[in-house]
């Protein structure tokens, strides 16, 4: 019998990596990390049930599951009708002190049919946060965010990325969802990252997502999306995030790359005071050169 998920462990985090079996909500389409804990945080900082780096396309779609290794799993769909004869493969990390490294590749096979940009999208369904706003970069300012309805302008784009150069409905500048008839995340928030990465705190934990490239990413928030919360009158955000990409060309790999520092802000010699904001943009920078020259762009 083949398994579900595979326990990982490296540094101060420990987590178990799923495929779309129902773990606990009652839904068969929660692949991706379903357990994250570090040593510093005894509670699981995912949604009960949930999952978070949860791909689109491998969710309610019955991707294979492998272990890498010790510290990575692998998820993988072939190439379908279903999803226009795109092959995905996702493949999560465990790397010390405290990152998820997490990497997803689409490859265009024979039958797929041209278009000229595709889009992917992931859920964050995170667990009972006191508070379900985001940290980023907003030209030059830090700027915290926190939409108290679901659906109601929850997308955040690059700053740099032209008007022009976002999807048909980015352009139109709606913040509020008129007709029912679009996804929640097609709601602007106003707002724009400068640099792409943000984060959240998960009792006192900050949970910080990065990414590889700058104008094909997006990111977007619920404050109910993941569910119940632990906290009276509470309920659980979703921290999602989306890349949009440029026509692939059949057989020519396309890969984005993210990273998850989950970690406790604590004084050390270059914070001194601790903050979570001086902290992320030092782990930014981490990441951005260990990645150097790996590019998402073809």
């Amino acid at each position: 019998m083949s398994e579900h998920c595979y326990f990982i462990s490296a540094g101060e985090l420990r987590a178990i990596v799923g495929d779309d079996t129902d773990h606990g909500a009652g839904q068969d389409q929660h692949s991706g990390i379903w357990f994250l804990t570090s040593v510093k945080e005894k509670h699981t900082a995912v949604s009960q049930g949930n999952g978070v780096l949860l791909f689109g396309g491998h969710r309610g779609t019955k991707p294979s599951i492998r272990r890498v290794d010790e510290v990575t799993v692998e998820l993988f769909k072939e190439a379908t009708d279903r999803n226009n004869f795109v092959e995905t493969q996702g493949t999560y990390r465990l790397v010390a002190p405290y990152y998820i490294d997490y990497e997803m590749t689409a490859t265009a096979k024979p039958g797929h049919r041209a278009q000229a940009r595709t889009s992917f999208s992931w859920c964050c369904y995170v667990n009972s946060p006191m508070d379900g706003g985001i940290h980023f970069i907003e030209k030059g300012i830090w700027t915290y965010y926190y939409s108290p309805v679901h659906g109601q302008g929850a997308m955040i784009f690059p700053t740099d990325l032209p008007l022009e150069g976002r999807e048909a409905w980015g352009r139109e500048g709606v913040t509020t969802l008129l007709d029912g008839k679009r996804g929640f995340h097609h709601s602007d928030s106003g707002h724009t990252f400068d640099h792409p990465f943000y984060f959240g705190m998960i009792r006192g934990m900050m949970f910080q997502i990065m990414a590889d490239d700058d104008l094909g990413f997006r990111f977007f928030l619920s404050p109910s999306g993941a569910g119940q919360s632990v906290i009276p009158g509470k309920s659980s955000p979703a921290w999602d995030f989306a890349w949009e990409v440029d026509a692939l060309k059949m057989d020519e790999p396309r890969t984005l790359r993210v990273r998850v520092a989950y970690m406790r802000p604590e004084a050390t010699e270059a914070v001194p005071n601790g903050y979570a904001a001086d902290h992320a943009w030092i782990e930014y920078q981490k990441f951005r050169e260990a990645f150097k020259g790996q590019s998402s762009k073809p």
